[in-house]
């Protein structure tokens, strides 16, 4: 699926967050490894003089133990206890602070994910065809060829660092043992910093490769994301339906305030504006318009409640693209508004 040469769109949201439900990240265990590698280091140099100086006690403690008759004395207290005690205040610093680095080094590749799909068994690998394909794969050939790379790299830095220190090592046999352990301790150390540098470069590497072949594998093609949009934001139809309801709604709700209109302008059969005004608006109010058979239904409506209507051809086409529903006229139709509005109450008071 993911070598598909139709899967070319990039992965969207909801496919990333689908893969990560079913357990598929992006993770690479070599930036894991190197990076508890450094701490590991880090946390040494920080607590090495101290570590020592425990385990110096320790031993002492193991020699005094040791003597014709302590056993003895120490009554119930067993040499298992000392042994446990001592193990954890030496190890308990350095593997808390490893479970601490390792949570922070998945948590800042992956994200938190929690999934059981990984764990559910698959029948199918029990399969000896799928195992062989699987093996013979590309996937498996690319990790070997990592393998390889990775063993070779570690094996030259290696090298590079002991072989000239190879002669001067044998001869420590002859020099003395503060001398021979210092000389120990330089090609151990030279030793261990250039294979942490190498790691850390194959980390970098190895992160970069995982991440572009998880991308890789989660595309889409463009139907799939076709189909993702219209499951997201509803087919074509759905949403065409919703918008006649909708308008639908509307036209009721203004056919219903057109009663309390003061006056109904007309173009006289194309077009229909209901205002309203009184003494607690400050301008006229735009409570329905509508064109042909909406206007014909705005006119119905007005007739039925005995709302004055009035042809102004000209005053209403022009109403109705500068005002909308609820809102009211704008400043430069004030004058021609009140010539009407004003004609509507002559009517109304020579009734």
């Amino acid at each position: 699926m993911a070598n598909d040469p139709g899967r070319t769109e990039k992965a969207t949201p909801r496919r990333r967050q689908k893969a990560r439900d079913e357990g598929s990240v992006s993770r690479s265990t070599d930036f894991d490894g190197a990076v508890l590698l450094w701490g590991n280091f880090f946390l040494f140099m920080g607590l090495g003089g101290t570590t020592m100086a425990l385990m110096a006690q320790q031993v002492a403690h193991f020699l005094r133990r040791a003597q014709p008759g302590a056993l003895a004395e120490a009554g119930r207290v067993s040499l298992l206890g000392d042994v446990v005690m001592i193990l954890g205040r030496l190890l308990l610093p350095f593997l808390a602070v490893n479970l601490l680095v390792a949570l922070a080094t998945g948590f800042a590749q992956r994200g938190f994910s929690f999934s059981t799909k990984p764990l559910q068994p698959k029948f199918d690998r029990l399969n000896p065809a799928q195992g062989f394909k699987r093996i013979f794969s590309s996937r498996a050939a690319m990790d070997l060829i990592k393998s390889l790379a990775k063993f070779t790299l570690l094996t030259g830095v290696a090298y590079a660092v002991l072989a000239p220190r190879i002669p001067i090592l044998l001869d420590t046999l002859k020099l003395p043992l503060g001398q021979s352990l210092d000389l120990f301790q330089s090609a151990v150390f030279a030793l261990y910093r250039n294979v942490m540098l190498a790691m850390l470069l194959l980390a970098l590497s190895d992160f970069a490769w995982q991440r572009f072949t998880w991308e890789k594998s989660i595309r889409m093609t463009k139907q799939e994301v076709k189909d993702e949009a219209k499951d997201s934001e509803g087919s074509p139809e759905v949403k065409q339906r919703q918008k006649s309801i909708m308008q639908a709604t509307a036209r009721r709700h203004m056919l219903a305030e057109v009663p309390k209109a003061t006056v109904v302008v007309t173009n006289p059969t194309h077009v229909a504006i209901a205002l309203r005004y009184d003494e607690q608006t400050a301008a006229p109010i735009c409570v329905a318009k509508g064109l042909d058979h909406l206007a014909l239904k705005i006119r119905e409506r007005a007739r039925e409640a005995g709302v004055p209507t009035l042809e102004r051809p000209e005053l209403a086409r022009a109403l109705y693209r500068a005002v909308e529903v609820d809102q009211p006229i704008p400043k430069d139709l004030y004058q021609a508004v009140a010539q009407v509005l004003a004609f509507v109450y002559r009517l109304r008071g020579a009734a």
